[in-house]
């Protein structure tokens, strides 16, 4: 740090021992008189003889120049200087009564007595009110903060005034660190963000890297005999050929279900463009535009991801099963697509791009899980690291990185991290936090979840679904009071016959949380898919579309992929409270 020149300063004598020089000659022009503290070089033991005559330290107002001309001052002549002069006439006093003057006399010495300490106070009070106010005018008169303060002392003080000018004097320069702004001020500054943020400006920045102490237990938050069993389970160890039977059947699977998920896969393979893309558009290849309600969106980094996870959930891949060519070019292509910026990985597309960059997301890690394929896992870490520098401030996700959240949106981002939690990323401490808290934002006063708002809506139902297995992906108890007040609201509204993505939701909360109305609703939804299913001769067969809002932008490809999705919940995912095959961090 660079030292500040040190000011000169005029002292003040601060009690009655301080003594102006008798010398009336004006200092020398730019300079200024100096306050000096001089103590007893050889000061006497306190119970020694002359204790009681030794002589305290005097503040004494020296003048440069007067004792370059006048050398020291003596304390014979000081002494003299007190003395009055034998020649000086002292005033007569005049003659009083002795009485009165013994009276007098009395009275005068009380108020002597009871004067002296009062002027003393008041003297005290005055001079320090002086040096308050002197130092409080100098604080705020300073353009600039010193960053040097100078002491001057005496190594070896001396009650001899006469070798005042021989004391043994040292300069002491003490260096404060000084900043105009606070501490607070400048973490305030490295950790603002505005509500938009472009992704090639921004450095890559690992939430992954966060004291992992942070992180919540949600045992110790939620003691087991309030909200039960934790979260362990939602493993892809169904997926496998000998368990995908097995829990089919158990779980309420039928011949008749599975046999529709292989049509639907067929149908998807069919629509599978040379480059390895599917798109929501049904204009080339062996369809060209043979299929009826095609999407209105390209979004082929979504269209993609969707198939994929269609073909992942029935426990196919790049390695093993019957589309192995097929898969191997959805993925070369997913990662050909993949931007990488100081963000991360982009695999963002159309006009909603964060609903895009999540689907992908999410093929890429459970291929990756199903597989071990390592260049997968490094592709699906990017993406992960795209979603978490893509979050709102306030914990939420929408279509640009950086804009405020909706529901959503914010599912999908949460569902792509535990995906990427499967393949081995580490996710940030601070991100499922901020999530969870955004979640929470949104719950309504009625047990529901509204969309970028608290208001309790009556069409919240898709909303609902999705804040419930977004909590419970976060780490919700079974027996949460508001998670089983929504599951029950979920229930009571019954599958809908064309709104697949509230079904693709709802229909993963019951089953996932075993819930006592899961048969009834699963019978429902399945049979509901089941007959549906275009059976025609066309080239439709094995598809589905419902005219509903999503459908419309996603067209057939949207709705078929998510239909095959909902039919393979018994195996897709393990339940989330049954088995522990989710290990957190590692």
């Amino acid at each position: 740090m660079t030292k500040q020149p040190e000011l000169n300063r005029t002292a003040m004598p601060t009690n009655d021992s301080a003594m102006m020089s008798s010398s009336d000659t004006p200092p020398v022009s730019g300079e200024h008189p100096k306050l000096v503290t001089v103590a007893p070089r050889n000061r006497a033991p306190e119970n020694s003889p002359g204790a009681a005559n030794s002589i305290p330290a005097i503040h004494v107002k020296t003048d440069r120049n007067q004792s370059r001309s006048r050398g020291p001052q003596t304390l014979e002549a000081f002494l003299n200087s007190l003395r009055p002069s034998p020649n000086l006439e002292l005033p007569k006093i005049n003659s009083y009564d002795e009485d009165e003057l013994s009276e007098n006399s009395s009275i005068r010495g009380r108020i002597e007595n009871h004067r002296n300490p009062l002027s003393s106070v008041l003297i005290s009070m005055v001079l320090h009110l002086s040096l308050f106010l002197a130092l409080a005018w100098f604080v705020l008169a300073m353009d600039k903060p010193i960053a040097t303060i100078s002491v001057m002392a005496t190594l070896d003080a001396t009650p001899i005034l006469e070798n005042l000018n021989q004391a043994d004097l040292q300069l002491i320069d003490i260096e404060i660190p000084i900043d105009n702004q606070s501490p607070m001020e400048m973490l305030a500054d490295a950790t603002a963000t505005e509500d938009s943020i472009n992704a090639d400006d921004l450095p890559i920045v690992s939430p992954s890297i966060a004291n992992p102490a942070i992180t919540p237990n949600p045992a110790e938050n939620n003691p087991a005999n309030e909200v039960g069993k934790l979260p362990t389970g939602g493993g892809l160890e169904g997926r496998a050929s000998d368990a995908r039977a097995r829990l089919a059947a158990l779980r309420g699977g039928t011949l008749a279900s599975e046999a529709a998920v292989e049509e639907g896969l067929k149908w998807i393979i069919n629509h599978q463009r040379e480059d390895g893309s599917w798109r929501f558009l049904h204009d080339q290849q062996s369809c060209r535009g043979n299929c009826k309600n095609e999407g209105t969106d390209e979004a082929s980094t979504a269209a993609t991801g969707l198939a994929l996870m269609s073909l992942l959930g029935a426990g196919y891949t790049h390695q093993t099963g019957p589309y192995q060519p097929q898969i191997q070019k959805g993925l070369d292509y997913l990662s050909s697509k993949m931007r990488i910026s100081a963000r991360g990985g982009s695999l963002t597309s159309g006009s909603k791009g964060m609903y895009a960059h999540a689907i992908a997301t999410i093929a890429l890690s459970e291929a990756s899980t199903m597989t071990g394929d390592s260049s997968l896992g490094k592709a699906a870490d990017l993406a992960r690291q795209y979603i978490e520098t893509a979050q709102h401030k306030a914990g939420g996700w929408r279509y640009d990185p950086g804009a405020p959240g909706d529901m959503t949106v914010t599912g999908w981002q949460i569902m792509a991290l535990k995906s990427c939690q499967l393949s081995g990323s580490r996710l940030g401490d601070l991100t499922m936090i901020r999530a969870e808290q955004f979640v929470d934002s949104l719950a309504t006063s009625n047990g529901r979840y509204g969309y970028n708002t608290n208001e309790a809506l009556e069409n919240s139902a898709t909303t609902t679904a999705i804040g419930v297995l977004s909590k419970m992906y976060l780490g919700a108890g079974i027996n949460a009071g508001s998670l089983e007040q929504a599951t029950r609201f979920l229930s009571d509204h019954g599958p809908s016959k064309n709104n697949v993505y509230f079904n693709y939701y709802a229909t993963q909360v019951l089953h996932h949380r075993s819930d006592p109305r899961w048969e009834s609703w699963n019978e429902k939804m399945r049979e509901h898919l089941v007959t549906t299913q275009d059976q025609s001769d066309t080239h439709q067969a094995g598809s589905w579309y419902f005219p509903d809002p999503h459908g419309k932008v996603g067209g057939r490809l949207y709705t078929t992929a998510m239909a095959v999705m909902i039919l393979e919940v018994y195996y897709r995912y393990l339940p989330l409270y049954e088995n522990d095959a989710v290990q957190i961090n590692r």
